[in-house]
Order: C-alpha cells, then structure tokens, then sequence
C-alpha cells in the first residue's frame, strides 16, 4: 500500500509525495504500517510547506519565527479537549456530579 499527497502551490505546481506503507507482521500489521506512513507523509509535508509558511509570513510583516508553533498547536488541542468533555472550570473535584434528570415518555 501507498500513501500520496498533492500538493499544488499559488503558482499552479503540483508537488507529490509518495510513502510506502508496507502491512507489519502480526494482528493488525496492516493499520500499525498504516499509522506509520501517515506520521511519514505528515512529516514530509511538513517539510515541504514549512519555508512557504515562512516566506508567507516574512512577506506579511509578520517578523522573524515564533518559534516550531508546536506549543501553539498542543495549546489548542487541550483547549478543544475540554470543550468536548463540557468540562467547567469551576467546577472542583470535591462536588458531585451534576443531577440528570429523567423524561418520562407518555
């Protein structure tokens, strides 16, 4: 199996990227090599992307590099965690759950 991404610039190139995805031995071998080409394709698009980005920027006036941006990125994901488990932060862990309450169909 074959992993590919094309990628086509404001210019009008197209870029692909092409990753192996070889099946591993055992129970499930197929997704885990899945798994394991997917993080290699990011990886490399990454990589292609990474000095467009900064180009981008620089031409923005956005300045010199922030940084990876992957403290950025971990910041939104715990962010968006807690918004998906309706999380409140107020609420401490001493107090109960708040009650359901029950509808009763006629």
């Amino acid at each position: 199996m074959e992993l590919v991404a094309e990628l086509r610039g404001r210019d009008g190139q197209t870029r692909s990227v092409r990753v192996p995805c070889p099946a591993e031995e055992g129970e499930g071998g197929q997704l885990r090599g899945l798994r394991r080409g997917l993080a290699e394709l990011q990886e490399r698009v990454v990589e292609l992307l990474a000095p467009l980005v900064q180009e981008e920027r620089e031409a923005a006036g956005g300045g010199g590099p922030r940084g990876d941006g992957e403290e950025d990125e971990e910041d939104e994901d715990e962010d968006e965690g807690e918004d998906e488990n309706n999380v409140d932060a107020k609420a401490s862990a001493d107090d109960p759950p708040p009650k359901r309450t029950k509808v009763q169909q006629p």
